[in-house]
């Protein structure tokens, strides 16, 4: 049996920073036009709990060597979030949520996996994230 230490300061974390409720598109892999362009395929999870941050200075560092422009954010999650993973032909995962509190959704693609714990839907992970042009998927 695991800890999940997460789920235990979920409370008086809530009081400090409250999470946003959001969707989770899960990359499905694609398929193809009649052109042969590949089509994202998603999976979408809606009033999915997140608690998004800004990244730290360590985070900042780590992103800087992909050479990646944009509003970045750090987001805490349940499940097996995911980004760009090659050998399974699959793009990264959209999250959808405002960029300020009270604002509209946008959308933000998962460009690193930063920690995961328990990888299933019990689990929880810290992803960053890079916001994207708003088209709808």
């Amino acid at each position: 049996m695991s800890l999940n230490l997460h789920a235990i300061v979920r409370r008086p974390l809530n009081t400090v920073n409250p999470e946003y409720s959001g969707v989770w598109m899960k990359s499905n892999g694609f398929t193809q036009d009649a052109e042969g362009n590949p089509l994202p395929q998603y999976v979408t999870n809606t009033g999915v709990p997140m608690r998004v941050q800004a990244l730290s200075g360590r985070d900042l560092i780590h992103t800087d060597f992909i050479s990646q422009q944009g509003v970045k954010r750090t987001v805490y999650m349940f499940g097996n979030v995911t980004g760009v993973v090659r050998p399974d032909a699959q793009g990264g995962d959209l999250l959808l949520f405002p960029e300020v509190r009270g604002g509209p959704n946008r959308t933000w693609l998962v460009t690193h996996v930063l920690e995961t714990w328990t990888p299933d839907v019990r689990g929880w992970c810290r992803v960053g994230v890079v916001l994207q042009t708003d088209v709808t998927p």
